[in-house]
């Protein structure tokens, strides 16, 4: 099947300046986001916003090289060690806040913090100097290759100190960064809206004077909405419902092929039979991951068994997808000594795509001495059990939205990661994974992470189900929507019409 991939362009950079007649832009999402806050975000539909509101300290593009934001320049020191950024001058937050390396500084001292979501993101980075307004200096304890990456995606987006430090932790309720569009209100499980800066330095090149984004979480009725013109453009299409959108021509799509991977995460401080790998292992050899794609997803998608894609240098070859196997799933049950069927309960998001994925699992592993049960709630009590451990299993997982593997990785396998809700703890997992943060020849690393796909075999925290390709449809009036290299949407020159 021809997949399309969207040309990404950066919101930094040489563009055509010049906006339409001004609208609102009404884009509807699949989930109500959590904190508008880059620090405690854990969801796609947050950075959705985010990445809407605030221009990020750099950038990626389509091949995932790095492209200036905030930061207009950037140099390595000849030993690895010591990452100079040059900042843009002149350029204020929505507050009127200053933008200088003194607020580089306090929003990356409170992002790599112990116990926050972003702190194993940047485990690498061991102190932040300011010389001078407009640069900063990142010393790392060795070289880092990633932390470029890493500076691209969310740990690029900074609040304004002023706001933080009269709303603390609470700044996701009235978020205040640098960018075109100003937090207006939120109104839960309904809608956020936001509101073009007038201050921004490229504010001529946005012709939407609002965006409004409405929470929709079923994918028909998202459909519906772009289809009747209540929205103008709307994320996650069900893949079933892709050729529709290719038959109305007044609707367009593209797919979003970012590096990302989504997977069945194991408690593993949860006591019971799936403490035993063999257990684990058993789950894993009932399920086909093949015909989830094919049923669910219409083959829009790619079956998975590690964080790579199967086309990507990553992806370790001596361990390639393999069929299901329902006999052998009760031979290991039957090795493991446990009494059949095996109870579980997974947890899963009320999202229409991920409970068909769930629903399959379900049968596929009643047939294999399972029996297993689904507690299907909305995302935002998801996050909250598994954050508390009150859960088996949960899924389908993702590895973030990337511009760099260790993103994907790091944060669900690293004992430190702050999606590792699992508690998976592994020191030859952590080994290896901070070693792919220190290799700066690129086939060194690939080894290490091809030996840390496995490690993840070995071991079997989560079970790898598919890799997304999300599809955005819109109203086929709609131009200039481009995607960071991560795969979030900008709207630098999108417009209605010609």
């Amino acid at each position: 099947m021809s997949k399309k991939l969207l040309i990404s362009a950066l919101m930094a950079g040489s563009l055509l300046a010049g906006a339409a007649s001004a609208a609102d832009l009404r884009f509807a999402l699949s989930d109500d986001p959590d904190a508008l806050d880059p620090v405690s975000n854990t969801t796609a539909t947050g950075i959705t916003v985010l990445t809407t509101m605030c221009e990020r300290l750099l950038y990626t593009d389509p091949q995932l090289n790095i492209q200036p934001g905030l930061a207009e320049s950037w140099d390595w020191s000849d030993d690895g060690l010591a990452l100079t950024l040059k900042l843009a001058s002149g350029v204020t937050f929505q507050d009127g806040t200053p933008f200088d390396s003194a607020a580089v500084k306090v929003n990356l001292d409170r992002a790599r913090a112990p116990g926050t979501q972003r702190h194993s993101d940047l485990l690498a980075i061991t102190e932040i100097e300011t010389p001078d307004p407009q640069t900063v200096i990142i010393r790392v304890a060795q070289p880092a290759v990633q932390l470029l990456g890493t500076l691209a995606e969310r740990n690029g987006i900074y609040m304004s100190p002023t706001a933080l430090e009269r709303e603390g932790d609470n700044i996701g309720r009235a978020p205040v960064c640098v960018g075109p569009y100003k937090y207006v209100d939120r109104v839960a499980q309904d809608r956020i809206t936001l509101e073009k800066d007038p201050n921004y330095r490229f504010a001529d090149d946005y012709a939407f004077d609002r965006v409004i984004f409405r929470i929709i979480p079923a994918d028909g009725v998202r459909l519906a909405n772009l289809q009747s013109g209540d929205v103008d453009i709307i994320e996650k299409l069900d893949p079933a419902l892709a050729e529709s959108v290719k038959a109305d021509p007044n609707l367009a799509m593209f797919q979003n092929y970012a590096a990302n991977s989504q997977a069945l995460m194991f408690n593993l401080e949860a006591p019971g039979p799936f403490q035993d790998v063999r257990v684990r292992r058993a789950f894993e050899k009932a399920i086909d991951r093949q015909a989830i794609v094919d049923v669910v997803f219409s083959g829009y998608y790619l079956a998975a068994n590690q964080f790579a894609a199967p086309d990507s240098q990553f992806y370790n070859t001596d361990h390639p997808i393999t069929p299901r196997d329902v006999d052998g799933a009760k031979a290991l049950l039957a090795e493991a000594g446990v009494t059949q069927p095996v109870p579980i309960t997974l947890l899963i998001p009320n999202r229409p795509l991920s409970v068909r994925v769930a629903e399959m699992i379900q049968g596929m592993t009643s047939e294999a001495g399972f029996d297993t049960k689904l507690n299907v709630v909305d995302f935002a009590t998801t996050l909250q059990l598994t954050s508390d451990g009150q859960f088996e299993a949960w899924g389908p997982i993702g590895g973030q939205f990337s511009n760099d593997l260790d993103a994907v990785a790091a944060q669900v396998l690293h004992s430190a990661g702050g999606r590792n809700v699992g508690k998976y703890n592994s020191p030859e997992m952590d080994r290896l994974l901070e070693a792919t943060r220190a290799a700066v020849d690129p086939q060194e690393r690939i080894a290490l992470f091809q030996q840390a796909a496995e490690q993840v075999m070995e071991d079997l925290p989560l079970i790898y189900l598919y890799h997304q390709a999300p599809i955005f449809a819109h109203r086929a009036d709609l131009t200039g929507v481009q995607l960071t290299g991560d795969g979030f949407p900008l709207l630098r020159n999108a417009k209605f019409g010609e």
